[in-house]
């Protein structure tokens, strides 16, 4: 794991490319058409990775003061791809640049499959699931 450094009148701020990840993931997931994030390998079936793994997906790669973002991802079929894809490279690129101050060079949306009605309802439905699961752990 390679952090970023960055200093500050107070001391070092240091931002993980995890950290980056997790931002991403979220700002992702939360873009309309968005069916899921993918574990980013091409295949016959990209699998959706369930809520508590989103981040695994995403490859960051940073040096001091920058970053750039690829998202494997998976969309509605009733959406218009290319303008998901804009909006989720918008949205992350936004919320990385203000959440860590770090310059993101590029985000690069890679849409690896595309889900049909019935099953972006089963999708949801597992996701909900085991997120009613673990808060009921939590």
């Amino acid at each position: 794991m390679k952090d970023n450094p960055q200093e500050q009148e107070l001391g070092n701020v240091t931002v993980s490319k995890e950290a980056v990840a997790v931002i991403a993931a979220l700002e992702t997931i939360k873009t309309k058409g968005v069916v899921g994030i993918t574990s980013g390998y091409r295949g016959k079936s990209p699998n959706v990775l369930s809520r508590k793994d989103l981040a695994k997906g995403v490859e960051v790669w940073m040096k001091p003061g920058e970053a750039a973002i690829t998202i494997p991802i998976i969309t509605a079929y009733e959406v218009g791809i290319f303008k998901v894809a804009e909006e989720v490279q918008h949205k992350v690129k936004n919320a990385v640049c203000s959440m860590t101050g770090l310059k993101v060079l590029k985000v690069d949306v890679n849409v690896q499959g595309i889900k049909f009605k019935e099953e972006k309802k089963k999708i949801k439905k597992e996701t909900q699931k085991e997120i009613k699961n673990k808060t009921q752990k939590g």
